[in-house]
Formats: C-alpha cells, structure tokens, sequence
C-alpha cells in the first residue's frame, strides 16, 4: 500500500510539531531548573556533571551504529507492507542490541575507573565523581530497548517519540531537582537520568506493539541469517558515522573540561544554550522528514525524493533565520538575566553557535538521505575526515583562543570539508542538481546576514529592562525576518507550494 502525498506530509508536520513543543516544554523546564542546579550543585559539580555526562554519552555511538544500521530495513519494510520482514529486522536487531549494551557496560566501566582523570575535579569531589559513574552504568542496561524507538521513528511516528521524550524531560529534570535539593550531588543527578530514560524507553515499547503483534514471539523465533548479516553489514558505517559526529561536534565540554577544567563548562554550556535549543530544532527537520524520503527512495521516485529535499532544505534556511538572529542579537541579556553576566561566555561563542547551528542542521538533513536509506558506506570517509580536522583544531584554538576554541574548530571542519564534499555525494548517489541544492541554501544568507547585523546593532544598543521586554524584543524580530523570508526568499511557485503542504498537513483526509 503507498501511503498518500498529504498523509506523508501531515505525519511529517505532526512529527515536527511535536519536537517544536518538546523544546519550548524543555526550554520552560531549563529555564527555571539550571539556576537551581547551579545553587544546589555548585559551579564546579555542574560542570563535572556536563563533561562526565558527555563522556558516558559518547558510549551510546555503539547504539547508534546498530540504531541506524536497522533503520532502512525497517524503513523499507514498512514502505513495503512486508510484516515478516518487519519481524525479522527487529528480531535481528534486539539481538544485536543486546550484544551492544554488554560492550556498553564493559566499556562504561573503563570509563568511571579512570573518571577523576578524564574530568580533574578537585580532591573533594573525586569519589563523589566516582560514584556517580558506576549509577550511571545502569544506563546501558537500556540499551536492549532501544530497537523500539527505531521502529516508531521508522513508522513515521516521531511525535510519539516526541511525547515521550518531553515526559522523559519533565520526569528527570523534578528528580534532579529534588536529589540535589537533598544533597545527594553526583550520583543523584546520574540516578534522574537513569529513572528518566527507562520511562522513556519502556514507553516507547509499549508504543511499538501494533506493529509487532505482541512480543513474545520476538524472543523464542530463530533469527534469520541474511537479515542479521544485512545488519551488521550496515553497522560498521552506521558506527563510523556515529563515531564521527560525536567525535567531531559533541566533545566540546570534553575538550575545555580537560584544558581549562570544569569551571570552564559552564560559561560555554549557558552560552549555547539558547543557540542549541534552536539548532536541535533546525535538525528535527531532518528527524522528522528522514523517514517519509527514505520511503520515497524505496518507491523509487526520485524526481519526488530530491524535490523534497529541495524544498527542506529552503525550510530550514527560513527557519534558522528566523530563530537563530534573535538569539545572535540578545543572548547576553538573556544569559545575564538567567544565571548571571558572569556566566556568558561571550559574543564570539553566542555568534560561532549560531553559525554551526544552521550548518549543523543542512548537513544533518543531508546525512539522513544516506543513513534513512542504506548508503551510509559512501558518507563515511568525509565524517571522518571532518571530524578528525575538527578534533585538531579546537584543541589548538582552544589553547590559543580559550572558550570559542571548540567552536572554531567546528566552523572550520564543516567549511573545508563536510560542506562542499556532502552535496557531490548527494548528486552521485541521488542525482540532486548541485546548483540548486546551493541556491536553496545559500538564498537565505544573502537577504538574512544584513538583517542580522542590523539586529545585533539594535540589541547592543539597550538593555530590556524586563523578561516580557526581551521576549517581545526577541519575538519581534523574530517576525520580521519570516516575513522578510516569506516574501523576497521564496518565489510564487514556492509560497504556493509550501501554503499546500501546510494545508495537506492540517488536513483530515487520509
């Protein structure tokens, strides 16, 4: 059965929608929770939170690997109606799921055994670091649940994922709170995101049950041989790629943590914060789209796929303007009214966010045309590239520039690497046009960069005097810019063609 053009574009719609609501639900929380964690914790524990978060994070590339390996089987199962090849592709890979969270676990351990060397925190804290690693092992535990999540996602069902994840979000962040309230430090804040995540997980298998019908039989069934070679097959540059993008753009807090210590976290974690809010919502664009262009490329409608991805990628040049500016013009205002003017880490980090934001998320979108379809293999080599230039150059900037350094080597890799080699690979595996894929791109910049400067200007020139004066201040600009996007970066053709989708999107019909 093909699914028709509006129900895939209301499914699209409704997933992105639902991540629009996760991040406001999740600003709101941060908003009111961080200068209390700040409080409770102290700048140095925060810190060593982040960093040492960041280094069991990078544990998860594994689940990763497996994650997106088993995302086009199921996605071309689905696409397909093929409800044995369903079972099958999710058989295999709670398997290899279940191999993933033992070498997690094995690993995690490497890690919190040499934890006080990796984040030197001062002697006091030691122990206390210590522990909180070993809670947060449980963590991997998880990881057999995570085949479940692959398969909503698959079914277009992100908003599902959505849902739950802002549950997730709201469930730690009280039990953070009130385990640092009672003074349990470290370990306290590693158990919130333990609880936190097992809700997440077990939620979402519950949700994945139709397309299972039931589970049991998922545990006693042999597996099929070509199905899990197919698998681990598309592992290794599932992994590669995961190994890549947390290497090159996620060891940030890693890298000052271990130059400049822990204390120096916190300013580049607040800073970005506003900037990271909006830059995971420009990639949610390509989350929530991933699965309806891959099912595309499975029908074999090409001219269909590369239209679409035309189009989303003009989609999130308006969005990033319209979101990214007002953050570029008044973050230190909103950092010193949040937690403190001490702890803004300064224009050049708020001004680098932005910029990576809005690259970050045009190569996200182009990634998922690799890895929601099986051609991951041909991405590898640039990410790897990428992220190894990466890694050199925040390390020297780093020691060179101070806080922006991680920053800078992140522009610099996506500029002379992942930006230009990216898009030929779309046009050799694809058949995008490599001018136009440009043009949607770059179009934005053109009439955007001037708005911005102006706007910067405008909000160096004053102080809000008041939080409803900064967020109108912000919303206001904000609305400029998606009037000045809707009506001199778009054609006729192209307002046309996004007022039908956001029609087709509202509608009923099935």
């Amino acid at each position: 059965m093909i699914v028709p053009n509006n129900l895939r574009t209301r499914r699209t719609a409704l997933n992105y929608t639902s991540s629009v609501a996760l991040s406001v639900a999740t600003l709101v929380v941060g908003f009111v929770a961080t200068p209390l964690l700040l409080r409770w914790l102290g700048t140095e524990r925060f810190g060593a939170l982040r960093a040492a978060g960041d280094w069991l994070g990078h544990l998860s590339l594994l689940e990763a690997g497996v994650a997106g390996a088993l995302a086009p089987l199921l996605a071309a199962a689905l696409a397909h109606q093929d409800r044995p090849g369903l079972r099958r592709a999710m058989h295999a890979g709670l398997r290899a799921h279940a191999v993933v969270a033992a070498a997690a676990l094995i690993l995690g351990g490497l890690v919190t055994l040499y934890a006080t060397r990796l984040v030197p925190v001062t002697i006091g804290l030691a122990q206390e670091l210590t522990n909180a690693c070993f809670v947060g092992l449980l963590s991997y535990a998880l990881i057999v649940l995570s085949p479940f999540q692959t398969l909503v996602d698959a079914a277009q069902r992100g908003y599902a994922v959505s849902l739950s994840a802002g549950l997730q979000s709201l469930a730690t962040t009280a039990l953070a709170l009130a385990f640092a309230r009672a003074g349990w430090g470290l370990p306290g804040q590693f158990a919130a995101l333990v609880i936190g995540q097992g809700t997440f997980r077990l939620t979402l298998a519950l949700v994945a049950r139709p397309w299972l019908d039931g589970f049991q039989s998922l545990l006693t069934e042999p597996p099929d041989p070509e199905t899990t070679r197919s698998l681990w097959r598309l592992n290794v540059p599932s992994f590669l790629t995961a190994l890549a993008g947390r290497a090159g753009f996620y060891a940030d807090n890693i890298i000052v943590a271990l130059l400049l210590g822990p204390r120096a976290v916190v300013p580049l974690f607040l800073t970005q914060r506003l900037a990271a809010l909006a830059g995971g919502q420009l990639l949610n664009v390509g989350n929530a789209s991933w699965a309806a262009l891959a099912e595309l490329h499975a029908l074999g409608r090409r001219d269909d796929f590369n239209a679409r991805l035309l189009e989303l990628t003009r989609l999130i040049g308006g969005l990033a303007l319209v979101a990214l500016v007002p953050i570029a013009a008044y973050n230190q205002h909103f950092v010193a009214r949040w937690v403190g003017a001490e702890r803004f880490g300064g224009d050049w980090i708020t001004a680098l966010a932005c910029v990576n934001a809005y690259l970050l998320a045009l190569l996200a979108l182009w990634g998922w045309c690799f890895g929601g379809t099986g051609k991951l293999a041909a991405l590898v080599p640039v990410l790897l590239g990428g992220a190894g230039l990466n890694l050199v150059v925040s390390v020297v900037a780093t020691q060179r520039l101070g806080l922006p350094g991680p920053l800078v080597g992140t522009l610099v890799a996506v500029c002379l690497v992942n930006l230009w080699a990216v898009p030929m690979l779309l046009a050799r595996n694809f058949g995008t046009p490599l001018v136009a894929l440009a043009r949607a791109a770059a179009v934005p910049l053109l009439w955007g960069v001037p708005l911005a400067f102006l706007a910067a200007w405008l909000g160096r020139g004053h102080t809000p005097g008041s939080w409803p004066a900064l967020f109108a201040e912000m919303a206001a600009v904000a609305s400029v810019l998606a009037v000045c996007w809707w009506f001199l970066a778009l054609t006729t053709g192209e307002r046309v063609a996004f007022g039908a989708r956001v029609r087709a999107a509202l509608s009923r019909t099935a």
